[in-house]
C-alpha cells in the first residue's frame, strides 16, 4: 500500500451500508468520506478531489449515481468511478446502455462477499484495469434478454398497464403486446396455466434487480 492516505467517496443513500462501507474503507488504510445522495456527493466534490469514488446508482429522489458520473468527468477528471449496486447492468436500472462506458467499473453488492473482494476491486480501478465489470458477466439476470426487453419488463414491474407503456414507448398496444410475448418467452415462462406469465415476469425482474422507481 502507498505511503499515503487515498481518498475514497462514497455515494450511498442507505445509511446503514454507508456507515459500513465508510468503516471498511478507513479500516483498509483509505480516508473514507460519506454522503447520501448526489447534492452532498456535489458539495464534497467542491473541497475535496477523491482517488475514487464508489457509487450506488439509484440514491433516491433527485440525480442518480450516473448523473454524478457525468459530474465528476466535468470537474474532477481524476477521480475514478466504481459503481456498487443492486442492479446487474445498467439496462435494469432504465439507463442506456452507452452509459455503461462512463463508470471504470461495476460491481453487484450481491457479489461483494467480504471487504477484501472490495478493497481489490477499488485497487484494480485505481490500477486502470478494466476487468471490474459484473455488469458484463454473461451469466448475470437478465442478460439473455435485449435492450428493449428489459426495458419494457422494467416498465411492467412499476405496474403500468400495456396501454400506459404503448403510450409512455410512443408505440402501439399491439407491438407491446409483441415485445412482451417474446420477453416470457425468453424468460423461459411457458404459459403454464397455473402461473401468470405477466406476474411471473414482474416476480424474475424484482429478484433481479429490485422494485423500480415508478417514473411520473
Amino acid at each position: 500500500m502507498s505511503g499515503f492516505n487515498r481518498t475514497v467517496l462514497v455515494v450511498e443513500d442507505e445509511a446503514l451500508v454507508r456507515g459500513l462501507l465508510v468503516q471498511t474503507l478507513e479500516a483498509a488504510g483509505f480516508e473514507a468520506i460519506g454522503a447520501a445522495n448526489a447534492v452532498e456527493a456535489v458539495r464534497v466534490l467542491k473541497t475535496q478531489d477523491p482517488d475514487i469514488a464508489l457509487l450506488d446508482i439509484d440514491l433516491g429522489p433527485g440525480a442518480n449515481g450516473m448523473d454524478l458520473v457525468h459530474i465528476i468527468r466535468a470537474q474532477n477528471s481524476g477521480t475514478a468511478t466504481l459503481f456498487l449496486t443492486k442492479y446487474p447492468d445498467v439496462r435494469a436500472a432504465g439507463l442506456d446502455e452507452t452509459a455503461q462506458k462512463l463508470a471504470q467499473g461495476f460491481l453487484r453488492k450481491e457479489l461483494v462477499g467480504d471487504s477484501d473482494y472490495l478493497i481489490n476491486a477499488i485497487e484494480a480501478v485505481l490500477a486502470d484495469r478494466k476487468d471490474v465489470r459484473h455488469d458484463r458477466r454473461p451469466d448475470r439476470p437478465l442478460a439473455n434478454l435485449t435492450a428493449n426487453q428489459v426495458g419494457i419488463l422494467r416498465m411492467l414491474s412499476m405496474g403500468y398497464t400495456n396501454s400506459e407503456i404503448a403510450k409512455r414507448r410512443g408505440k402501439t398496444v399491439s407491438s407491446v403486446e409483441q415485445l412482451l410475448n417474446s420477453t416470457f418467452k425468453s424468460l423461459g415462462i411457458d404459459g403454464n396455466k397455473d402461473i401468470n406469465p405477466r406476474i411471473e415476469a414482474v416476480r424474475i425482474f424484482i429478484q433481479s434487480a429490485g422494485i423500480p422507481p415508478r417514473e411520473e
